[in-house]
């Protein structure tokens, strides 16, 4: 997947400033495809001088005039191109996976503190996945059916997490188990 899909499928469900699309990217594009705001910028700009987007130009009292992004028929058709191509399967860097695959090296009190420090960060993206589900049932109808598709990569995100603290769960057991 590249930035230029991200950018191009988020202006496709609602046209927003570089400051929204970036606050919407955060809360979802983001959870699973990582960018900068200079990344952003930078495509939303090359975007634009492409055609592919448009920009407005809106006055703002006591701030500097936002630019108002919104995908135009030459994105849409980019757009359609690039989601015609074949996605691959992401494959999985965790840092912590290669810990536990090395644990043998490690006393097992410190492969459990690392467990229990990234269960507390798994928990609180599960939370936070789950509020956002929580806040989706309180948009217009309207919205909501824009949203359709982004809500079913959070339901993934939720269930994701769910698996990985099920998982973790069961390696923290499994280690109790273990002789010293």
């Amino acid at each position: 997947m590249s930035l230029r899909l991200a950018v191009l499928a988020m202006l496709d469900v609602e046209p927003g400033s570089g400051y929204a699309l970036l606050r919407r990217f955060q809360n979802s594009v983001g959870f699973f495809w990582q960018t900068t705001h200079q990344q952003l910028y930078k495509e939303l700009h090359g975007l634009h001088a492409e055609g592919l987007v448009d920009c407005l130009e809106v006055e703002q009292d006591g701030k500097p005039d936002k630019k108002v992004y919104s995908l135009n028929a030459a994105g849409g058709a980019e757009l359609d191109r690039l989601l015609a191509e074949a996605a691959n399967p992401g494959k999985i860097r965790d840092p912590l996976l290669v810990k536990v695959f090395a644990g043998r090296r490690l006393p097992p009190d410190a492969v459990k503190a690392e467990l229990l420090r990234h269960r507390a960060l798994h928990e609180q993206t599960l939370a936070t996945y789950r509020g956002l589900m929580q806040s989706f049932e309180m948009v217009p109808a309207e919205r909501r059916e824009r949203y359709f598709y982004p809500l079913q990569t959070l339901r993934l995100g939720v269930l994701y997490e769910q698996a990985w603290l099920q998982w973790c769960s069961d390696v923290l057991a499994d280690i109790a188990k273990r002789p010293v």
